[in-house]
């Protein structure tokens, strides 16, 4: 299991594939994270939500097939990168994907709403 700064154990990591990802994504609500190795410990390349009755399993193979986030479409070397789970409820999930890319600035979220986030003050 991955445990995060905050103590929370998400499910993963695993190697970021069309094979592991319908093993191992949950088809349910939540918050996932590409990972990479980065010495001995792993650095948030990415971060994304799944809310609204999507889940997990559509998001991360709507990343790993293309038709996802453009940034993480270019990947040249997906098998390098790994991926983790959490899940729970929408709210959670929007506040954690907040927090992360306002504290940890991952390098593939790319959208320019994403420089204007605020650090929330209380954390999930």
């Amino acid at each position: 299991m991955y445990q995060d700064d905050y103590g929370r154990e998400w499910e993963g990591p695993f190697p970021f594939s069309l094979s592991m990802i319908s093993t191992h994504a949950p088809r349910a609500t939540g918050v996932y994270q590409l990972l990479f190795p980065n010495g001995g410990g792993f650095e948030v390349a990415y971060i994304g939500i799944a809310t609204g009755g999507n889940f997990i399993y559509n998001r991360l193979m709507a990343h790993c097939t293309g038709s996802g986030n453009w940034a993480l479409a270019r990947l040249s070397d997906p098998d390098s990168f790994l991926f983790v789970c959490y899940r729970c409820d929408d709210l959670t999930a929007k506040q954690i994907e907040s927090h992360v890319i306002t504290v940890k600035k991952p390098p593939f979220n790319v959208k320019p709403e994403y420089k204007h986030f605020i650090p929330s003050i209380s954390i999930h």
